[in-house]
């Protein structure tokens, strides 16, 4: 029995995560550019993590414990890429929501099957 707040949580990572994938498929020259570390490389595959965020998000919706791994492993890799090309101004969302997701999961997981 999840609460109210993770579920609107879920649901405003699940957004923000959407929002994220267009911007990445339809802005790939304003990042190159404002990014001048990121290579072509690593926005291929940046660009691929919000995909798999909304996968974990939807599958802790329904409180299975592979999504609460997957969840956490994107997260890391998320924060882990915001560093690495310098992407700084994305940390103070990342950083946040991860640990935010890090509470509820550690929360609620003797609910995840």
């Amino acid at each position: 029995m999840r609460s109210l707040v993770f579920s609107v949580f879920l649901l405003l990572m699940l957004a923000g995560n959407c929002f994220a994938l267009y911007k990445l498929f339809t802005g790939k020259q304003e990042f190159l550019t404002k990014f001048p570390k990121l290579t072509d490389t690593g926005f291929t595959i940046f660009r691929f993590l919000p995909v798999v965020n909304i996968i974990a998000l939807t599958g802790m919706w329904f409180l299975k414990s592979w999504a609460a791994y997957l969840a956490i492993a994107c997260g890391l890799a998320v924060i882990g890429f915001d560093l690495y090309f310098s992407i700084y101004y994305h940390l103070y969302v990342a950083i946040p929501a991860t640990l935010i997701l890090l509470f509820f999961i550690f929360r609620y997981w003797n609910h995840f099957k």
